[in-house]
């Protein structure tokens, strides 16, 4: 039997229930070895957003650390959507720190940016990592040291990192 498949994101979303502008990802199997990772973003002021949400972005994201490969969040979602098309097809469960709303919200854009054809293509079930730290009698919000390359905090990709390392660390206790 071929050892398990995590797919882990994260989003950054202009505020909370903003539209998601950067996706990071990891995928590494049950043993902690990582197989890909990655990121996609566009512009933040691309993005739809309420003023307090662009306000935080401006507060709290690294940008120093954004490296523009789209220029809309529609693109954005593809890519990522392609991105997960291929991991799910090799087995992946997909695994989100905390699933709701940013990366829920993000998970149905990309299928209302294509519906028909991808109604049926989605994460069954998502994953919350945030359930599976409460199940072993961990913090489901807590922070957690970081090592180097899971930083800047709110890099998506450093984010998705830090999730997945996490996430090992849980199910192998």
């Amino acid at each position: 039997m071929s050892p398990k498949l995590y797919m882990v994101f994260d989003v950054e979303s202009i505020g909370l229930h903003g539209e998601g502008f950067a996706v990071g990802y990891v995928v590494m199997d049950e043993k902690g070895n990582r197989k890909d990772s990655g990121s996609y973003s566009c512009s933040p002021i691309a993005a739809r957003g309420s003023k307090e949400g662009y306000e935080w972005v401006k507060n709290n994201y690294p940008t120093h650390s954004l490296i523009v490969t789209d220029a809309f969040p529609v693109q954005v979602r593809d890519s990522f959507w392609q991105k997960w098309q291929q991991w799910k097809e090799q087995g992946a469960l997909l695994v989100a720190d905390c699933c709701w709303p940013v990366e829920a919200r993000f998970l149905a854009a990309c299928v209302d940016d294509f519906p028909i054809a991808r109604e049926w293509q989605g994460p069954y079930p998502l994953h919350d990592l945030a359930s599976i730290l409460l199940a072993h009698g961990k913090d489901p919000v807590g922070k957690f040291e970081r090592r180097p390359d899971e930083l800047p905090e709110h890099n998506p990709k450093a984010d998705a990192m830090q999730s997945a390392r996490i996430l090992i660390e849980t199910l192998s206790l």
